[in-house]
């Protein structure tokens, strides 16, 4: 398997995992969800599969925030731009993420035209409030540009709350951002691959992931491609990683670009 080195530089938290000089597969950014740190688990895979691959952290590491809260998108162009020094041929690079890196990766995509093949495990289709330790503190957006928090679903419940599954459910039925936190993902010039499991227990990627791929259709410059696993639960049970699983094929092929 390819050694991880450590990045540190303007500021990026991450690993990256180089490959031979004369591998011509496309670089690979992955982003974590609410756990934090690196995503290494995630990006070994990709890496042992031939691709450069930066594993960025965004928060609960080194000198980033401790929380999902308001992280910068200033932060992750500067890691775009790390990868793209490191291979100045390639012209784009691929964003794999799940669950808030899910949602990240949509958001970076739906802004930035170097991204064009995004896979997204457990996604979302809106930016949502942040995640703090202290669940009596209402957070603010988990995204900010400029300083200023992205428009954001909040939670906003109106009856009893049964688990993260419910407390979401109920806050995109009780909606007060007129539609401003959805993620514009028509802008994605690329193909997006989503993996959902119909047994989420966070929060309803399989419902959100088939509204992104409608959004998608009315743009003819990008593909969406959804595939659900009704008996999988929210990280999928980690099929993609294990190279024994029929998912982990279908998830190798789509990083590739052979979906």
């Amino acid at each position: 398997a390819p050694q991880a080195l450590s990045v540190e530089q303007d500021g990026i938290v991450g690993h990256y995992y180089q490959q031979p000089a004369n591998s011509h597969k496309q670089p690979v950014i992955v982003l974590g969800g609410s756990e934090g740190g690196i995503p290494t688990k995630l990006a070994k895979v990709i890496a042992e599969n031939g691709h450069p691959t930066l594993a960025v952290a965004y928060f609960k590491a080194d000198t980033l925030p401790k929380e999902l809260e308001k992280i910068p998108l200033t932060y992750f162009e500067k890691a775009t731009a790390w990868l793209q020094q490191k291979h100045p041929a390639q012209k784009h690079i691929t964003l794999v993420g799940w669950s808030k890196g899910a949602e990240l990766a949509l958001l970076l995509a739906s802004r930035d035209n170097a991204f064009d093949r995004v896979i997204a495990i457990a996604p979302s289709s809106v930016v949502w409030a942040g995640i703090l330790d202290d669940w009596q503190t209402v957070p603010g957006s988990s995204w900010s540009h400029n300083k200023k928090g992205l428009p954001f679903v909040a939670f906003n419940p109106t009856g009893p709350v049964e688990g993260l599954l419910d407390l979401y459910t109920q806050s995109l039925q009780n909606r007060t951002d007129g539609g401003s936190a959805t993620i514009p993902v028509e802008n994605i010039r690329g193909n997006v691959v989503l993996y959902s499991g119909g047994m989420d227990e966070i929060w309803p990627s399989s419902s959100m992931a088939a509204s992104i791929c409608e959004r998608m259709i009315e743009n003819e410059r990008s593909r969406c491609k959804h595939i659900d696993y009704p008996e999988l639960d929210h990280l999928l049970d980690y099929k993609m990683l294990n190279a024994s699983e029929d998912l982990y094929k279908h998830f190798v092929n789509s990083i590739a670009g052979k979906q």
